[in-house]
C-alpha cells in the first residue's frame, strides 16, 4: 500500500517537478499533502468517484425525531454529503419499514413536526458542517433501529507516511489529476506544451474511466395506473398506432 510521500514522489516525478532518485523537500511535500487532500475532499462531492456505498446504524431513542451525524455527533461517523437511502428496521421480528426522503420545501411544509408513530414514515437530511442532521417524521414511539445508505467517503491523508489501498483504476486517476492539482500549488513543472497537453487528456480519461466503472444499473418503477396496457403502442415515429 503506498504512502502519502510515495504517491506525491510518483506525482512530482511525471510532471518533472523531481528527477530521478531525487526527493521531495520538506516544503514540498506538506504543500504536495494540502494539495492531494483538497483533490480528494473535490473527489467526495462527485457521487460516480465514490466506489462502495455504506450502511450506517444507529439505535433510536423514543421520542426523539432528531440526530446530529458526523464525528463527535449523536451518530458518530464521519459525516455523510447525502443520504441515499433510509429505512427504519425492527431488530426483534428482522423487518425493514422504508421511508421517503423529502426535499427541504416539503419538510418546511409540515406544519407541527411533533405527531408520533410507531413507526417514521419520511426523513429529510440537512448536511450542515461540521454536523449534520437527519430529521424524521413522525418522531418514532419505540428504539427501533434507523438505517442509512451513504456514498463511501474517500479518506483523506492525515500524514506522510499514512497509506491507502485503492481499488483498481483508482490509482491513475489520482496519480494523473494531483499532478495537475500540483500544478495549480505552484509545484513548477517541466513538461512542454505537448506533454501537458497530454497530460490534461489522460487525467480527463482515467477519471472518466473510473465513474464509468462505478455506475450502478438502476430499475425505473412506473406507477401501473398510468401504463398502458393495451396491445396497440402509439409509435411516435408515424405518429398513429400499429393497424392490426
Amino acid at each position: 500500500m503506498p504512502t502519502a510521500q510515495q504517491i506525491l514522489t510518483r506525482a512530482a516525478k511525471g510532471i518533472k517537478h523531481l528527477g530521478r532518485g531525487e526527493t521531495l523537500t520538506a516544503q514540498d511535500a506538506n504543500d504536495g499533502l494540502d494539495a492531494m487532500n483538497a483533490l480528494i475532499g473535490s473527489f467526495a462531492g462527485e457521487k460516480l468517484m465514490a466506489y462502495a456505498n455504506q450502511t450506517i446504524s444507529h439505535t433510536m431513542t423514543a421520542n426523539v425525531s432528531s440526530y446530529t451525524i458526523g464525528s463527535g455527533g449523536d451518530i458518530d461517523t464521519t459525516r455523510p454529503d447525502n443520504i441515499l437511502q433510509a429505512w427504519i428496521r425492527d431488530t426483534t421480528n428482522n423487518i425493514d419499514f422504508p421511508m421517503t426522503q423529502l426535499p427541504q420545501n416539503e419538510w418546511n411544509n409540515i406544519g407541527y413536526k411533533g405527531n408520533t408513530s410507531q413507526i417514521p414514515t419520511n426523513y429529510f437530511y440537512d448536511p450542515q458542517y461540521p454536523l449534520g442532521i437527519v430529521n424524521l417524521f413522525p418522531a418514532p414511539l419505540q428504539a427501533y433501529e434507523l438505517r442509512m445508505n451513504a456514498m463511501l467517503q474517500l479518506t483523506q491523508f492525515s500524514t506522510l507516511t499514512h497509506s491507502t489501498s485503492l481499488p483498481p483504476v483508482y490509482e491513475r486517476a489520482y496519480i494523473l489529476n494531483l499532478q495537475l492539482e500540483m500544478m495549480s500549488y505552484g509545484f513548477v513543472n517541466g513538461l512542454d506544451e505537448r506533454e501537458f497537453a497530454n497530460l490534461v487528456s489522460n487525467a480527463s480519461d482515467a477519471k472518466a474511466n473510473l465513474k464509468r466503472n462505478n455506475i450502478k444499473e438502476e430499475l425505473a418503477n412506473y406507477d401501473s395506473a398510468i401504463v398502458s396496457r393495451s396491445e396497440a403502442t402509439y409509435n411516435v415515429y408515424s405518429d398513429g398506432f400499429p393497424r392490426g
